[in-house]
């Protein structure tokens, strides 16, 4: 590969903005080149391939070409990569053990939709192994495996995002009301409260 083509894969990953929770990569100046040469696409692989993996990865094949998916239950697997084969006209590697997605050195990034538990393993080893990063929201379960993230991110300099749809989409409506609350348009905040749409509340803590 080339310093030109290398320069390119890398400014795609660090240009494309901030991707929603639907894998929505918001669109730049890079990414008209990079669709130029098949050569200059960056190759992604997914990670976890039930709902929202297949979501954002439906949605990434103009962007980038996959090369691998993994996922435990082979249903799951086998399914997706039919149907990114439709997509791409060729059909990506499947695995049951991601740990084989990351030996690959044809890979530059990896978008991940493991279960929540596994966000914050994956990504590390991911980035340990070279690979830029997506990771679905949420991204860790405690601080302390947010803190670890971002220590890795530092120690390798790989490109990370985290997918967080609602600051990102829906017109923007939330980052409109995060605007007016910081500028005090709404007066002194007191009392806050939440609603998951129509999501069941959590059992009671005895």
């Amino acid at each position: 590969m080339s310093a030109r083509q290398k320069l390119n894969r890398r400014h795609f990953l660090q240009t494309t903005g901030a991707a929603t929770a639907a894998g929505y990569f918001a669109g730049t100046s890079s990414l008209g080149n990079a669709q130029e040469s098949p050569n200059e696409r960056p190759v992604f692989a997914t990670i976890g391939l039930r709902n929202q993996g297949w979501t954002i990865t439906s949605k990434s094949f103009k962007y980038a070409d996959f090369a691998a998916m993994a996922d435990v239950d082979a249903n799951v697997l086998g399914e997706n990569i039919g149907k990114a084969k439709e997509k791409q006209g060729k059909a990506p590697e499947g695995y049951a053990d991601y740990r084989k997605v990351l030996e690959r050195k044809d890979i530059d990034a990896v978008m991940i939709a493991a279960p929540d538990h596994w966000h914050t393993k994956i990504s590390v080893e991911a980035m340990l192994a070279g690979k830029d990063v997506y990771c679905e929201k949420p991204l860790t379960l405690t601080i302390a495996e947010g803190k670890l993230i971002e220590k890795i991110v530092k120690q390798t300099g790989r490109v990370f995002q985290v997918g967080t749809m609602q600051r990102t989409e829906n017109q923007q409506r939330f980052l409109q009301a995060i605007a007016l609350i910081r500028a005090g348009r709404i007066g002194e905040i007191r009392k806050v409260t939440c609603g998951i749409n129509g999501a069941t509340g959590s059992p009671a803590i005895p």
